[in-house]
Order: structure tokens, then C-alpha cells, then sequence
């Protein structure tokens, strides 16, 4: 989602780099050309931007966690989420695991080897929420649910 997130923003930085107006005409036309311009272009891209962020909102925080070898990553990173946004785990095992989410209610998912699941759920009171790999006793993330 961050890759997303940067590769939009790149894109509205560039677009405000084109340029307005020819070289035939003069630089007053282009001046008057230019202001109404800018200020579409502006309203444009605050649009834009509204529309990624109600995208991002929509789509939720995806958390990719990989258990191999005795091991899971992540390891106690911390991911914002929103209250009531959607979080999915991409969970890939090559061991049998609890993935367990301490949150009201609580959610538990059992993974096997070979397994590549996803699961989502949605968290409506803000605070901290550990998701944890119950087998391997470790703290997967910590998800920091804002109002």
C-alpha cells in the first residue's frame, strides 16, 4: 500500500511539472493562459489525492506475514490502522501455526504447511491490537487502531 501510495504521489508531482502554453505565443497570453490552468490543474489534483486516500481507505492494510524455518515476519512491527478499516493478513506457512489477533472479538486462524491464506476482519475500538504466532510464542505486529 505504500508503494501505491508513493507511486501516486510521483505522479500528482509530475503533473504539476508540465508545461502551459507554446512558444508562439507571447508571454502575456501565456500568463493568462497559465493562472485558470493552475488553478485547474490544482483542484485536479486535490481530487486526485481525496480519491487515493478513499481508495487506500477502501482497500485497508494488508499485512504479509511469512513463517519459515522456525521463524515469522514480520516481528513486532507496529501498523496503523483506522477504526473500522479492513485488515487482511497474507499469511504463507511451511509449518502448522495460530496466528491469533487479541482484539474485541478476538480472531484465530490456523495456517498448516504448505498453507497461503488470507483472512480480514475489521477493528472498531481504537487502542493496541497484537497479532501473534501462538507456536513460535512471538508478537507478529502491533496494530496501533486510530479513531
Amino acid at each position: 500500500m505504500k508503494t501505491i501510495a508513493a507511486a501516486l504521489a510521483a505522479a500528482l508531482l509530475l503533473s504539476g511539472c508540465a508545461g502551459s502554453g507554446s512558444d508562439e505565443t507571447s508571454r502575456g497570453e501565456a500568463k493568462e493562459q497559465t493562472e485558470p490552468q493552475s488553478s485547474q490543474d490544482a483542484e485536479a489534483q486535490h481530487k486526485l489525492a481525496d480519491k487515493v486516500r478513499e481508495e487506500a481507505d477502501a482497500a485497508g492494510a494488508i499485512v504479509e506475514i511469512v513463517i519459515k524455518d522456525g521463524k515469522v515476519s514480520p516481528r513486532g512491527d507496529r501498523v496503523e490502522v483506522k477504526a473500522g478499516q479492513k485488515v487482511t493478513l497474507a499469511i504463507t506457512s511451511d509449518a502448522h501455526e495460530q496466528i491469533h489477533v487479541h482484539s474485541e472479538p478476538e480472531h484465530e486462524y490456523e495456517v498448516g504447511p504448505g498453507d497461503t491464506v488470507t483472512k480480514s476482519f475489521t477493528i472498531e475500538t481504537p487502542g493496541q491490537v497484537a497479532v501473534e504466532a501462538h507456536h513460535l510464542d512471538a508478537t507478529i505486529v502491533q496494530l496501533v487502531v486510530r479513531p
